[in-house]
């Protein structure tokens, strides 16, 4: 169950930061402070969801791994799952990834949009 109150709360981030920007400061900045600020806070998420997988499977990871999936998702996370589910399951679990990537963005454009139609 925590896995799925992390990516529910990575969702909320995702779909509040520019919806928030937006009607604060009536624009979105690529990496201005708010970005930034969205992608801090995605590392608390997207790490407890690491780790409760990572108790589920059993899997003992080292430092580096651990570490990379802090600094560097995107590249440590897909490694992560071809080591701990094998290269079948792993490619499967790196299109999920690739899914909720694609969730995330749509929910960041409609939060710009909610974000723009009560700024105006």
């Amino acid at each position: 169950m925590g896995k799925v109150y992390a990516l529910a709360l990575l969702a909320a981030i995702s779909f509040l930061s520019p919806l928030i920007e937006m009607v604060a400061t009536g624009r979105i900045e690529e990496y201005g402070k708010f970005g930034m600020a969205e992608i801090f806070l995605s590392i608390a998420p997207i790490y407890w969801w690491y780790y409760v997988d990572k108790a589920q499977m059993n899997f003992r990871a080292g430092p580096i791994q651990n570490a990379g999936v802090i600094a560097v998702a995107i590249v440590a996370l897909p490694v992560y799952f071809i080591r701990s589910r094998g290269w079948k399951r792993g490619s499967f679990f790196i299109l999920m990834m690739a899914l909720a990537l694609a969730i995330s963005i749509a929910l960041e454009a409609a939060g710009e949009a909610i974000g723009t139609a009560i700024a105006t």
